[in-house]
């Protein structure tokens, strides 16, 4: 994952997004060069956010909407029973928060996996843009159908697949995604623990650790600790299923 930026940065962060090195992945190269300007008067960045360090909280009144720019962040709501459910993991370049527009307030809670930072976009400033700018108004409304989209198909696959193919599907998305970011995607570190892992794919910790050292043994994956090096990419993505390759992106 990314490695967290030294608190003595922090006050070198980039004047424009323009300059941010994670640009070409985040929304904001998609939002005209005159919009751009208004979103660089109004975005915070590069905030900290250190490990089990809350974003935001459900219920809690929309007051910003954030991107990741390092490390990880975990979404999680909680169920009528109190238990846990992960709803996703989030990497540097990744908007959070849009899912609160409708309601004003968030449904879910985010937590850093790791010592991270994120930029902080004021709602109600970025709301003002997005009322006198159609333009942006559609780039929002297709980054929220799409994330929608991709979850629910990416849930329905899951729930249709046996343990193998939830665990290789979430390996093969998280390589894709660390890809496009410029990281290793064949050797990586998972930010995230097995719990949260098997919660995420509605199995239980035995079985993702099973699973993991039965690819381990196969040769498909190297396994140690957290350190995962994906030895055998095409009969990972076979075990995945090759009919459902498209949704191996991510959101980005």
């Amino acid at each position: 994952m990314s490695d967290p930026i030294p608190l003595k940065e922090a006050g070198k962060a980039q004047a424009s997004c323009r300059d941010c090195g994670l640009f070409d992945l985040c929304f904001a190269q998609d939002v005209a060069e005159s919009r751009r300007e208004e979103l660089d008067r109004i975005i915070r960045r590069q905030r900290p956010l250190s490990r089990d360090v809350h974003l935001f909280h459900a219920g809690q009144k929309l007051k910003s909407i954030c991107v990741v720019r390092s490390g990880t962040v975990k979404t999680y709501q909680i169920s009528r029973d109190g238990d846990e459910i992960v709803t996703g993991f989030h990497l540097p370049g990744e908007l959070i928060g849009l899912d609160a527009i409708g309601s004003d307030a968030h449904p879910e809670f985010a937590v850093a996996l790791e010592d991270s930072r994120y930029c902080e976009i004021p709602f109600r400033e970025f709301q003002r843009i997005l009322d006198e700018s159609p333009e942006l108004n559609q780039l929002i409304l297709k980054l929220l159908s799409l994330d929608m989209a991709e979850t629910r198909e990416l849930m329905l696959v899951i729930s249709r697949m046996d343990a193998r193919a939830r665990v290789a599907t979430f390996l093969m998305n998280l390589s894709r995604r660390l890809t496009r970011r410029g990281k290793d995607g064949d050797r990586f570190r998972l930010s995230m623990d097995r719990r949260d892992i098997a919660n995420y794919l509605g199995l239980t910790i035995e079985t993702v650790s099973r699973t993991l050292s039965a690819m381990q043994r196969d040769g498909m994956l190297a396994v140690r600790g957290k350190l995962v090096s994906i030895e055998d990419a095409d009969a990972l993505l076979d075990v995945a299923g090759r009919d459902h390759e498209d949704l191996l992106v991510g959101t980005a």
